[in-house]
């Protein structure tokens, strides 16, 4: 009987060392036009038309949410390449007055290819329930295209955030 309830007791230990190992973060492959990122989480897609460089565009997005945080990835495609400094400025200036962000600052970033621009940004700022948000905010151009890599949360996990931005690359 002591041997059976020893077995009992070794599977229950064995299971719920098996949940406790379980992965919070499911990272896996994501395409939105030519960028390949890996996200933590099965995404959701949308995509509208917004105005940026006083044009209208259409925004496409992919993005979910893991481990307390929301990761996003968005892109727009300009007529010329001469319009994305404006559009990104905008899109800035939008992405920073939506969190009311209080506190930014500007952060070094080696673009995935030569060709690429980037801004990296973090800040702090306010939800529309007043509870704070951190977010690490990201911009790749290269010729038309105009990509935004984005992770919010109220403090996203330094490794995760670098996992998701050292792993872009454009094709």
């Amino acid at each position: 009987m002591r041997c059976l309830a020893f077995w009992r007791a070794l599977v229950v230990l064995g299971v719920a060392g098996l949940a406790a190992c379980s992965p919070s973060l499911n990272w896996r492959e994501v395409r939105l036009q030519r960028l390949v990122a890996v996200l933590p989480c099965k995404p959701d897609h949308a995509q509208r038309t917004v105005a940026l460089a006083h044009l209208p565009v259409v925004l496409e997005m992919v993005g979910c949410e893991a481990s307390g945080a929301l990761f996003a990835l968005s892109h727009v495609r300009l007529d010329q390449p001469e319009q994305v400094k404006t559009a990104r400025a905008d899109w800035r200036q939008e992405a920073l007055t939506a969190m009311r962000a209080g506190a930014v600052q500007e952060l070094p970033f080696k673009p995935p290819q030569p060709a690429v621009s980037a801004l990296h940004l973090v800040a702090q700022g306010t939800r529309p329930d007043g509870s704070v948000v951190v977010a690490r905010l990201l911009w790749l151009a290269h010729g038309p295209d105009l990509f935004h890599i984005a992770v919010y949360g109220d403090r996203p996990s330094d490794e995760s955030t670098e996992t998701l931005f050292l792993g872009l690359r454009l094709q």
